[in-house]
């Protein structure tokens, strides 16, 4: 029996060893949480085991191998904390990002629409401009029109006064040929007496 109980003693002990070197190895990423678990699927089937062992009433000798399958789980305990901790940053961190993308989004959003608004406004300037111009030329044209009809009033008041002249001239043309006429004939008469 007292080898029985070495041999368990023996293999409780490669036991622990296992579990202290599987606690040494260095696992990170997505694996970690498998790395975890596996530890303590072992860390329980050893905590059975050393169970069975006082139960058995030998736990005067398996005082020892208890102390150092406790050191070895209260590290499981520490690397299943600071996972924790991993985790509950990464989920911190992955919700300030969500937010900060989402900040960023609204961000964009609102200086499209202030460009947008800009744009707007440019345009709204533009067609105001585009009015005073059309009003400037309607004002011209009705500008213009106005001075065609008095050119053309003034036009026709022209061509009656030189019609009127052309008839002036030629009735005192008239005048003077008979004037000179009537001329003609007294100084004539005045050389024939």
């Amino acid at each position: 029996m007292y080898q029985d109980n070495q041999d368990e003693d023996d293999k409780l002990k490669n036991d622990i060893e296992k579990f202290r070197n599987l606690l040494d190895e260095e696992v990170e990423g997505n694996h970690r949480s498998e790395y975890l678990n596996k530890c303590k699927q072992i860390s329980e089937n050893i905590k059975k085991e050393i169970q069975k062992r006082i139960k058995k009433g030998d736990e005067n000798q398996i005082m020892k191998l208890m102390k150092y399958y406790s050191q070895q789980n209260k590290r499981l305990q520490e690397m299943e904390y600071n996972n924790v901790d991993e985790d509950t940053s990464l989920l911190h961190d992955n919700h300030q990002v969500e937010v900060q993308l989402f900040e960023d989004n609204v961000n964009q959003r609102k200086q499209r629409l202030q460009n947008v608004h800009k744009s707007m406004e440019t345009v709204k300037s533009i067609y105001e401009k585009i009015h005073e111009v059309a009003t400037q030329q309607v004002d011209q044209m009705f500008t213009i029109e106005d001075n065609y009809t008095y050119a053309e009033n003034k036009t026709q008041k022209a061509s009656q006064e030189l019609v009127k002249a052309q008839q002036s001239q030629k009735t005192k043309i008239g005048y003077r040929i008979v004037i000179i006429c009537i001329l003609i004939v007294i100084v004539g008469l005045m050389f024939i007496k």
